[in-house]
């Protein structure tokens, strides 16, 4: 996997890709890395989700759709279909959501739990089974998606690493 291009995804973006890769997001905290996959097409996309949402109406959509939980499934879906994924296929893994702030008056502490809970409900509402999860803590982490071997690695920040097949 190290001759791989390792494709980054940045705060509020997605990719997919089927092509032989590693989407990665660095450095998460309190945000959730949404993976879909479809196992049959071994295609599989990442989106790095900032806020639980619904978007405010004074924050326009903009270059960042992948930025509130109540969006990102919506944004990736389509990008996975046009990979030959199929939403009747499609699973689900979630990483972050981790809690890094002590509780300080202007600092929502719960934001992660929030980010995971809401990226959870969109998964419920449609439809799409989640089949692996490493949410909560109290440290960050680096998320890499390798592809197409579905394979899905979470490193903690101190250096615990856990790897994840994706294949049901």
């Amino acid at each position: 996997m190290a001759d791989r291009p390792v494709l980054p995804v940045h705060i509020g973006e997605f990719r997919a890709a089927s092509d032989p890769c590693t989407l990665a997001v660095y450095g998460l905290g309190s945000c959730v890395a949404l993976v879909l996959f479809d196992p049959e097409a071994r295609a599989g996309g990442l989106a790095h989700v900032l806020l639980p949402g619904p978007r405010p109406a004074a924050d326009p959509p903009s270059a960042l759709p992948a930025k509130y939980a109540t969006e990102a499934l919506d944004a990736l879906v389509p990008a996975l279909e046009a990979l030959g994924g199929r939403r009747g296929r499609l699973r689900a893994a979630l990483a972050g959501g981790a809690r890094l702030f002590q509780a300080a008056e202007e600092v929502d502490s719960n934001i992660g739990p929030r980010n995971a809970a809401a990226v959870k409900a969109r998964l419920e509402e449609s439809g799409i089974p989640l089949a692996a999860e490493e949410l909560g803590g109290t440290q960050g982490r680096t998320v890499l998606l390798h592809l197409p071997d579905l394979l899905l690695e979470v490193r903690t920040l101190r250096g615990g690493r856990i790897t994840l097949p994706l294949r049901s």
